[in-house]
């Protein structure tokens, strides 16, 4: 990959494309895995010059953006598949369930089996007679 040279906008577009790839749940997250390595390696840039990119085109911190796209995704995990906790926590990079579950109710106030709940309705819901599936 070339470095880059180009604008915020740039910077903070390839910040979230390896955000993605990095937490879509299909990454291996090595051993001693470190975010602001990861991207400073992939982008050829300072960490310091991607964080004030990311925040003057985005408003929002880089980390509070990662925190939320892995809150984000433990939702989605947790609403639509039957995915068990310790893998959704695998593939967020976090080191346990326990840990991912700690991050997750300081995010949004609740556990995640008030999400695991709302799956299980869904599927009673659709169930029901006379409902399409």
């Amino acid at each position: 990959m070339q470095p880059l040279t180009s604008t915020s906008n740039t910077i903070t577009l390839a910040v979230k494309q390896l955000a993605e790839k990095i937490y879509g749940g299909d990454f291996v997250f090595p051993d001693h895995f470190s975010l602001p390595t990861t991207i400073s390696r992939s982008l050829q840039l300072d960490y310091a010059t991607v964080c004030q990119a990311f925040l003057a085109t985005e408003n929002i911190t880089l980390e509070k953006y990662i925190e939320n796209l892995r809150t984000e995704k433990t939702k989605e995990w947790l609403v639509y598949t039957d995915i068990p906790l310790q893998q959704i926590a695998a593939k967020l990079g976090y080191h346990s369930a326990r840990q991912l579950s700690a991050h997750f109710k300081a995010a949004t106030g609740l556990n995640p089996g008030y999400f695991k709940g709302i799956r299980k309705s869904r599927l009673s819901i659709k169930a029901m007679p006379g409902k399409p599936s």
